[in-house]
């Protein structure tokens, strides 16, 4: 179970508690383009803040602007080993990282988890720790509601947040200090492994 909450927290679209993470149709960033973030390459150690146990995460750059992140969850019985797709984008004062499932102990991921774009929120800290947070579903549904910006909001308590503006408005909403009250508090740490 640590692993997939983990593996949540680097985005990839496991269900957890019967819900998806809030999803976008659109890559945030795309009017801007994407390049690798040189601030996050290299490996990293960390867990959040009710796991026991440390996870480490490499964040590498590819040649066509995104990166890959590989993460290993070490437990008793061994390891557990995920990759992912990782388009990362600067708007404003917001930092954002679109992220896409591709393996997961060797094997591809479902085409579902595959085809999922989780957004996350990340900050380097005055102390050089990197956090990563979720956009919270409870203030994205209600932002939706309020049409601050365009999405789907699934019926029911649990229903799934799907934001669905188009690019331009997406990275323009995102660009806002607004948006960045949408992110959950940290949800994980890490820290730069020397």
């Amino acid at each position: 179970m640590k692993a997939m909450r983990f593996a949540i927290l680097a985005a990839a679209a496991l269900i957890v508690a019967a819900c998806l993470p809030v999803t976008t149709k659109n890559p945030v960033g795309t009017t801007m383009g994407f390049k690798s973030d040189p601030g996050l390459l290299g490996l990293w150690k960390g867990h959040g803040d009710d796991d026991t146990q440390d996870a480490y995460v490499a964040f590498l750059a590819n040649d066509d602007g995104t990166m890959t992140a590989l993460l290993i969850s070490p437990d008793e019985k061994g390891s557990e080993w995920e990759s992912y797709t990782i388009k990362t984008a600067a708007l404003g004062d917001n930092h954002l990282m679109n992220v896409w499932g591709v393996l997961k102990n060797g094997k591809a991921v479902e085409e579902q988890e595959a085809s999922t774009d989780i957004l996350l929120a990340y900050r380097f800290e005055k102390d050089g720790k990197l956090t990563l947070s979720l956009l919270d579903e409870k203030a994205t549904a209600d932002a939706i509601k309020a049409g601050k910006i365009q999405g789907i909001v699934d019926p029911g308590n649990m229903g799934d947040v799907h934001i669905t503006a188009e690019p331009a408005a997406l990275d323009a909403f995102f660009a806002s200090k607004e948006a960045a009250t949408l992110f959950s508090e940290k949800l994980i740490t890490f820290s730069k492994v020397e």
